[in-house]
């Protein structure tokens, strides 16, 4: 069983560039408070790069994201992490951290929004170490039979007893479920960590 997914990777839309240059004027509005004599313009710097920030989402054509899906993978298994070229036997590897927040297209509320939104499936990760380098990679999961997939992979560490860790965000899970109390003791009497 392997799980293979694509890696999400930094990129820089020069687009999008004019729309942070106006976030960074519209910012700068709030430093002429400090200065009395130019209290009066602190509406119109604000207005003029909040124009600016409209003006640079519509040239990136409303992609301003810092980071999108590479043509390499991530290949997980009982064999290894594979990363684009470069494989890592599961024997070498070490504080294997996986940060599974959630699926392309599911509804997410962190109160980062108020309404909440839908996720685009890029804000996963993976950390661990090998031959003392820290590897870190952030990964793709398109829908929610691909989280199955990884599923499947976490279950074959556990039954192996190969050391890792899940979470969503700073919250340990097991399975993608939060358990606690009997719930986590019967999960580790299931897999004989009990």
């Amino acid at each position: 069983m392997e799980f293979r997914t694509q890696l999400v990777v930094w990129r820089r839309n020069k687009r999008s560039y004019v729309a942070y240059l106006g976030l960074l004027v519209a910012l700068s509005s709030f430093l002429l408070v400090f200065v009395p004599s130019w209290n009066d313009y602190i509406p119109y710097v604000f207005g003029i790069g909040v124009a600016i920030v409209i003006i640079g989402a519509v040239i990136a054509r409303g992609d301003v994201r810092q980071y999108g899906l590479s043509e390499e993978e991530l290949v997980v298994s009982t064999d290894g992490i594979t990363i684009g070229a470069v494989h890592y036997p599961l024997r070498l590897v070490k504080n294997m951290d996986f940060n599974v927040e959630a699926f392309a297209g599911r509804y997410v509320n962190d109160r980062a929004m108020i309404s909440g939104s839908h996720s685009d499936g890029m804000t996963n990760d993976l950390k661990f170490e090998s031959g003392g380098a820290k590897v870190t990679c952030g990964f793709f999961l398109r829908d929610k039979a691909h989280v199955y997939e990884l599923g499947a992979v976490f279950e074959e560490f556990y039954r192996g007893h190969i050391p890792f860790i899940e979470r969503n965000k700073s919250k340990r899970t097991y399975l993608f479920q939060f358990l606690s109390g009997a719930e986590l003791e019967a999960f580790k009497r299931k897999y004989g960590y009990a």
